[in-house]
């Protein structure tokens, strides 16, 4: 399906930050690659910015940096307005309200996705990476810390919501508007 259509099909008239809301393996780059794929627009990863960053010589990735880093690529999509997916843990409130500015300050649209996962789900997912390493693998110290850490979005922040057993290309055009 050509661009045009799939934009108007989805209503989408100004560029918009889709925020990406989940625990560690509840889907989230699986998902924001489809949008970003349907939608046409650009994908930034926090993940993968970090992976891209170390191999720089003489740098050291920090949350604090490779997040700026992030928002960086953000902005340039948003001041140029198209759309773009920040596919982040967005775990806590103030991480999605600094989004949600950031958005808000280039004259964009935004929403967040919560991927809802439960928590055994993602165990279960991690446990099964640890065998066949399908994908980059978080540390125990990490991984334990996005669980205890994690705060559901609230329905104050109007999150779309997709469960895994729902059908992505169904689920976008009921929820993405």
């Amino acid at each position: 399906m050509c661009l045009f259509l799939l934009i108007s099909r989805y209503n989408i008239s100004m560029a918009v930050l889709f925020i990406m809301s989940g625990l560690p393996f509840s889907g989230k780059s699986t998902l924001s690659k489809q949008i970003s794929q349907s939608f046409g627009i650009k994908h930034i990863s926090f993940d993968e910015v970090w992976i891209e960053s170390e191999k720089i010589i003489n740098f050291v990735p920090t949350w604090e940096n490779i997040s700026q880093k992030c928002e960086d690529l953000v902005v340039e999509e948003l001041q140029n307005n198209r759309g773009v997916i920040y596919d982040n843990l967005g775990d806590r409130p103030e991480h999605r309200d600094k989004m949600r500015q950031l958005a808000k300050n280039n004259n964009a649209d935004f929403k967040i996705i919560y991927i809802n996962v439960s928590r055994s789900e993602v165990i279960a997912r991690r446990q099964e990476n640890l065998k066949l390493q399908s994908r980059a693998q978080v540390s125990d110290e990490n991984f334990n810390n996005a669980l205890n850490s994690f705060e559901i979005p609230t329905p104050s922040e109007n999150p779309i919501i997709f469960t895994p057993n729902q059908n992505v290309e169904e689920w976008m055009l009921k929820s993405i508007k």
